[in-house]
């Protein structure tokens, strides 16, 4: 089962308000809900797996792997620079009321993505946490992680989202919270993006109302789902390989 949302209205709007959370901006190893050195850490049998919405931040890892504790907590996260590629909006309401991230291709952007080193039974939990994406792999992908910071990679795995990119007057909308150089598209904040689609499919004046709304009712939920999906920018992903779960 995926994680279990708050109960409280305030906290499920700063859950939804808050994506993708505050995060290191260097490499470092989760254990235990907090952060240590990288130096730390060990990487030998894990799936380097990218992150570039929310998984790169403490706070997420430790809501999926709070129940973890000692060693089996433990994952390596390392930056690094992912070439031609963009991270941008999904058209995709999440669970808990955000609107998630994807990438999108960007010949001479590059931004900065996290490696999540997950072991076989972390990953197998973040792919019930990962709903509306599929697994692949990464390849011939310029991807350099910083200096010093975990294993040369000659490919990497990456969830892509099912729904396609947000759009705003026909272009894609990048997440402003990201990090990157040479952005092709324009940035949004979360609250911006939260507007943008809810303006979109029914609120007027209770922007909150109609967030609360998304993350209880699923099938509200849902039909917004399938509008975004329609209007949507859907791309192939030139080094995306589907791998089967």
């Amino acid at each position: 089962m995926p994680w279990k949302l708050p109960e409280l209205d305030a906290d499920l709007l700063a859950l939804a308000k808050g994506y993708p959370y505050e995060a290191p901006t260097e490499s470092y190893l989760y254990r235990d809900g907090r952060t240590f050195p990288i130096s730390q850490a060990d990487f030998v049998g894990r799936t380097p797996v990218i992150g570039h919405g929310s998984n790169r931040a403490p706070s997420q890892l430790r809501r999926k792997y709070g129940n973890l504790s000692g060693r089996q907590s433990e994952i390596p996260v390392t930056l690094a620079w992912l070439h031609g590629y963009d991270i941008v909006y999904s058209a995709h309401v999440t669970r808990y009321g955000a609107i998630a991230s994807t990438l999108c291709p960007a010949p001479g952007c590059r931004v900065v993505v996290a490696i999540n080193w997950l072991d076989s039974e972390q990953l197998a939990f973040m792919h019930r946490t990962e709903g509306f994406y599929s697994y692949g792999s990464l390849r011939g992908v310029d991807l350099r992680q910083f200096d010093g910071q975990g294993p040369a990679l000659s490919e990497a795995f990456v969830y892509r989202g099912d729904h396609g990119c947000l759009l705003k007057d026909g272009a894609p909308v990048g997440l402003a919270a990201s990090w990157g150089e040479n952005r092709p598209h324009r940035k949004m904040s979360q609250a911006e993006a939260l507007a943008l689609v809810h303006a979109r499919h029914g609120f007027v004046d209770d922007l909150d109302g109609h967030i609360l709304a998304t993350i209880r009712d699923e099938q509200a939920r849902l039909k917004i789902l399938e509008a975004l999906g329609a209007e949507a920018l859907h791309q192939d992903w030139p080094h995306f390989h589907l791998t089967s779960l």
